[in-house]
């Protein structure tokens, strides 16, 4: 997730909306790079990140929407995706809980503007620990 949010050019000064429901990595990993982590609430049908909440979060600072699939379920990537090309911010999708999901007939990885996944032991699938990042 770090290396993604560098990439997509988070730093000090800026901003990335995450979930309030999720592990802490994923705000961890824009706070590690100087950037403020806005939580906002969750869909309680999904557990994902709720797209009104998203859309009430968006400053001028903000880079990046982080939506982070729970459980297989996607956060609503259409509105997200037309919410970020609106705002001209970046998507990028936590996608270590959806390992082999579908939105919409696309595969997890293919969709917003960047994807993670993570191999930590816990997840469907393992490595040890480590990940791995998709650009779609």
């Amino acid at each position: 997730l770090e290396v993604a949010l560098e990439v997509l050019g988070v730093g000090p000064g800026t901003e990335v909306i995450v979930p309030a429901f999720t592990f802490i990595s994923s705000s961890l990993a824009a706070q590690r790079l100087g950037a403020v982590a806005v939580p906002v609430d969750v869909d309680l049908g999904t557990y994902c990140i709720d797209p009104a909440a998203v859309e009430a979060a968006i400053t001028p600072r903000t880079k990046v929407i982080m939506p982070v699939h729970m459980a297989g379920q996607f956060a609503d990537m259409d509105a997200l995706d037309k919410l970020a090309a609106d705002a001209g911010v970046a998507v990028l999708q936590d996608a270590a809980h959806a390992h082999g999901a579908q939105w919409q007939g696309k595969r997890s990885g293919a969709l917003g503007s960047v994807a993670a996944f993570s191999f930590q032991n816990g997840k469907l699938m393992t490595a040890g620990e480590g990940g791995a990042v998709l650009f779609p």
